[in-house]
């Protein structure tokens, strides 16, 4: 067995001499503790859970089944792609990868399947295999999810101005990127097509960033396209390597991950920093990194005090959507129940934007259900679970269906409570029973997930997954970059960029390289010398 590389918090340990508290230990927390680190700072990571990782992490259940919380799948991370140094970089390459196979993603829309090709040439000869009108649609979509990146990239290094030059160059980088993140991704495909059916077979993976083509900004939508379009990747041995491997690398550097440390505040004086109330003892420090999200940081570890975040338009920048999950525990193999490596995203018909708005709670799992099969994907399963075999079925949901059981204690809620959570199971096994028949007779272990969930154990308010929406207003507002308006206080985590591992992590490389400056480049050599020496 592993043996763990955090341990809980106590005061009895020796905190002097800390230049650096991260708050929370996702993975845009970790990379910025380790970036820190490797430059030689003495940092410590703050984690109120009793496990880290943030959604990287995994949990486990009777019977040794083990399941992620968060990442299905990861873009970019392929022998050639430009995120795998950065991984690698975190994991002294100690991180390995699992490829997904030439198919990551399918969209099954009103009984037609649709599959996601790895490779560009391959993904749009599959789509005008499909729509064989909309030739020119499809090049010119695919064109246009090349740009928005490029000017994504720009985008997002941006946040690492000082003012003088955001005011400047700044101006003119955030103009450009605007052509493509103000319209929403509905307005940007349907000037380039009228088909229904295609609109939403491009969509389909929305509920990557969640939210639906007339409200979220193509911006995010041609990151999330772009991040897959080489193919998805799974850790091998599951999304909790990703942090474990990387909390090696920053224990090795002399910096430590603290479970069970609830940080309730962030204490500042004459608008700068002086440290946090962890565990209602106070931990002193002249620079604090929040990397819970930019709502839980204004609204709450900041709450009461006067601050100049407080600016930040919450009311027209809304939670992320929340999501109700069926975890499901198999008595038999992936290879001798023949499930599948890549990912499904089930709609009942065309229209996304009614399915994700308007469905009731008792219609969910009717509408909608993606479905991810992490015994799959993982070739290293068999070594921890022999003879059996997971699946995730997860489906919408809205924080406001369960906010009357917010106050009721974790795993002893009401008899109400547990009727919905079984009515979802019930619903979402038929659905898996359609789709994969041969699983029937052979669930072992099933546990449901809801919003409150989600806030029990990440402290996001609403129960939302990916912090702030992706919509147009969200990558408008100026003042989301890591470098707050309070001396001593930055942000990390997927808030300051977009959604998923490798945003986060990218978070992570903005906000180390806004504190360190000219001195981060000495990390930008160091993993090109890692990766020149691995190749």
């Amino acid at each position: 067995m592993r043996q763990k590389n955090y341990k809980p918090f106590s005061t009895t340990e020796d905190f002097s001499n800390i230049d650096h508290i991260i708050i929370g230990s996702g993975i845009g927390s970790l990379t910025t503790a380790v970036w820190l680190a490797k430059s030689g700072k003495k940092v410590i990571v703050l984690e109120r859970h009793y496990v880290p990782g943030g959604f990287t992490h995994s949990f486990k259940r009777k019977h040794g089944f083990k399941w992620d919380v968060g990442v299905h799948y990861v873009g970019n991370v392929g022998p050639n792609d430009s995120l795998k140094p950065f991984f690698d970089y975190l994991t002294q390459g100690k991180l390995d990868w699992e490829y997904m196979g030439d198919v990551y993603d399918v969209a099954h829309i009103d009984g037609m399947v649709y599959k996601f090709k790895a490779g560009k040439d391959q993904f749009i000869n599959q789509m005008i295999s499909y729509f064989p009108q909309e030739a020119q649609a499809i090049k010119q979509y695919i064109k246009l999810v090349e740009n928005a990146n490029k000017r994504s990239s720009a985008y997002f290094f941006e946040k690492v101005f000082e003012p003088i030059l955001q005011k400047t160059l700044g101006k003119i980088i955030k103009s450009r990127f605007k052509r493509y993140a103000k319209p929403t991704t509905f307005e940007t495909i349907s000037k380039l097509t009228s088909n229904k059916r295609l609109i939403a077979v491009l969509c389909a993976q929305c509920g990557d960033y969640g939210l639906p083509p007339k409200q979220s900004s193509f911006a995010a939508h041609a990151l999330i396209v772009g991040h897959f379009l080489n193919g998805g990747y799974y850790p091998k041995g599951g999304s909790e390597q990703i942090s474990l491997k990387t909390i090696d690398t920053l224990n090795e550097l002399g910096s430590k991950v603290y479970i069970n440390a609830e940080v309730s505040k962030i204490v500042i004086s004459n608008n700068k920093v002086t440290g946090v109330i962890v565990n209602n003892t106070f931990l002193p420090s002249k620079s604090i990194i929040s990397g819970v999200g930019i709502s839980n940081t204004v609204n709450h570890l900041l709450k009461g005090q006067d601050n100049k975040l407080s600016a930040i338009n919450f009311k027209a920048i809304k939670p992320s959507i929340a999501h109700m999950c069926l975890y499901v525990g198999l008595t038999k193999t992936s290879e001798e129940l023949n499930l599948p490596k890549h990912n499904i995203w089930w709609y009942d018909n065309d229209n996304i934007d009614a399915i994700l708005n308007d469905t009731p709670l008792d219609e969910v799992s009717d509408k909608f259900a993606y479905v991810s099969f992490p015994s799959s994907k993982d070739p290293l399963w068999e070594d921890y679970n022999p003879n059996t075999s997971s699946i995730q079925a997860i489906s919408f949901a809205n924080y406001k269906w369960f906010k009357e059981f917010e106050e009721e204690p974790w795993k002893k809620r009401s008899v109400k409570y547990d009727s919905l959570k079984q009515e979802f199971e019930t619903k979402m096994l038929e659905k898996l029973y359609l789709l994969y028949p041969q699983i029937k007779g052979n669930v072992l272990v099933t546990e449901v997930s809801t919003p409150l969930s989600t806030k029990h154990f990440s402290n996001y308010k609403h129960g939302e997954i990916y912090g702030l929406d992706h919509s147009p207003k969200r990558f408008l507002e100026s003042d989301i970059r890591p470098k707050t308006k309070i001396k001593g206080l930055y942000l990390t985590g997927q808030d300051v960029t977009v959604v998923g591992v490798g945003g986060a992590m990218m978070a992570g490389v903005l906000c180390a390289t806004t504190i360190l400056k000219m001195n981060s480049w000495k990390n930008f050599r160091e993993m090109g010398r890692f990766k020149n020496k691995k190749d």
